[in-house]
């Protein structure tokens, strides 16, 4: 409890002041310049997450497995590991964001203004890898703290920019998101270097980015889903791309308490089990799948409550009162993304990453075909619905998948 009050605590500090991006960008900027910015950045945004959720999981799997055998990676192992990442998220990063800013600005009277913002934005997701593979050392070392306090400091940078500055260029703005990612990769640096001082042990173990591109793959293959999502919302008039924003804003921002809070640590944890004997790694995905349950459903109701609560005091910008009602709707599907969220976590740590592109074939797909029958018959309203019902019926899949995977994994390296 102590431990997950440390990380709890890490999570508020390090989620909030991100987490207000979108909400400073619709309260400052007209209605058609915080959608242009937001649309900008969720370009670079999307391939840093999509870059960082494959090297921070894969470092995290990677470390835990030389960690259990009580080795520390070899130099040589190291500079190869680090540089095979480097050059994955550099990749990745030529590859998608020209694909996205292009997708996003076909037909847009502001296409010009928007390429510049995005190539203000372009360098984050590979700072991202970096700053993500640093981060995964340090949760494997078992020091989650200073990684999730840092988490949010990508989107923090430029929501204090534009707090301050109201009237600064949006280019500025923008360019805060890579200096926000550098901020925190050197953070990272030095956290990293030393816990390497504190556990310093036989240097003879390897690291393999098992399953990167894979897991990338997939990632890539999900976040079609809030690109599409996004595509929908452009045509339907100035605002609507503000009000998605935010919604999913205040449903990540729990998501993401959740995740920092109390799953990162335990993912850490996780990436031993194939190491543990079966009775103890049973108790141990017991006893946090019931702590997880818990804080999850507290969540849950307390959150869709302040976003119905909140339009309703007449205390909130004008621009907001949508944003809110939007997340109350999105804030049901929590439940069902943390799940989700954890079903990778477990999946990667048994090594079952081809899996993870085939469910995120089927995400992108389900997801397309909810988006065009419920925009057509709610409007933009029904693009958030069509994520709700989508993360409930992944979490369905990710349910029958790990009763096969987990059993699998657990003792796999024992002895």
């Amino acid at each position: 409890m102590r431990k997950d009050l440390h990380t709890a605590v890490a999570a508020i500090v390090g989620s909030l002041p991100g987490f207000t991006l979108p909400f400073v960008a619709a309260l400052v900027l007209t209605p058609a310049a915080s959608d242009l910015l937001l649309l900008a950045l969720s370009v670079a945004i999307t391939v840093s997450v999509i870059v960082s959720s494959a090297v921070e999981l894969t470092t995290i799997a990677e470390y835990g497995r030389v960690l259990g055998g009580d080795r520390n990676p070899a130099p040589d192992a190291l500079r190869d590991y680090r540089r095979r990442i480097l050059l994955f998220g550099t990749a990745l990063t030529v590859l998608v964001v020209p694909v996205l800013a292009i997708a996003y600005a076909a037909g847009s009277p502001e296409a010009g203004e928007f390429a510049v913002l995005v190539c203000a934005v372009a360098p984050a997701p590979i700072l991202a890898s970096i700053a993500s593979m640093l981060s995964g050392e340090c949760i494997a070392r078992g020091a989650p703290t200073v990684p999730i306090a840092v988490q949010a400091m990508r989107t923090l940078a430029p929501a204090v920019v534009l707090a301050l500055w109201w009237d600064a260029p949006l280019v500025v703005v923008a360019a805060m998101l890579p200096v926000g990612e550098a901020i925190r990769a050197v953070i990272l640096a030095a956290t990293a270097r030393r816990l390497r001082a504190e556990q310093a042990g036989a240097e003879d173990g390897a690291l393999t980015p098992f399953g990167l591109v894979a897991q990338a793959s997939s990632s890539g293959v999900t976040q079609l889903g809030p690109a599409v999502d996004r595509l929908f919302l452009s045509s339907s008039g100035a605002g609507a791309i503000s009000s998605y924003e935010m919604a999913d804003r205040l449903m990540y921002a729990a998501s993401q308490f959740v995740n920092m809070a109390f799953l990162v640590r335990r993912v850490g944890a996780w990436a031993r089990l194939p190491t543990m004997a079966p009775g103890e790694a049973s108790a141990l995905l017991r006893r946090d799948g019931r702590v997880l349950g818990a804080v999850t459903a507290v969540l849950t109701v307390g959150g869709a409550l302040v976003c119905l609560a909140g339009p309703a005091t007449g205390l909130l910008p004008e621009g907001w009162g949508q944003g809110f009602l939007w997340g109350a709707i999105a804030m049901l599907s929590l439940p069902a993304h943390v799940f989700n969220v954890v079903g990778t976590r477990l999946l990667v740590v048994a090594r079952r990453q081809r899996w993870m592109l085939a469910i995120a074939v089927a995400t992108a797909v389900l997801n397309a075909v909810l988006d065009v029958i419920l925009f057509f018959l709610l409007g933009p309203i029904g693009i958030v619905v069509a994520t709700v019902l989508l993360r409930w019926l992944m979490a369905g899949v990710y349910v029958v998948l790990l009763r096969t995977a987990v059993p699998q994994t657990i003792g796999r390296e024992a002895g």
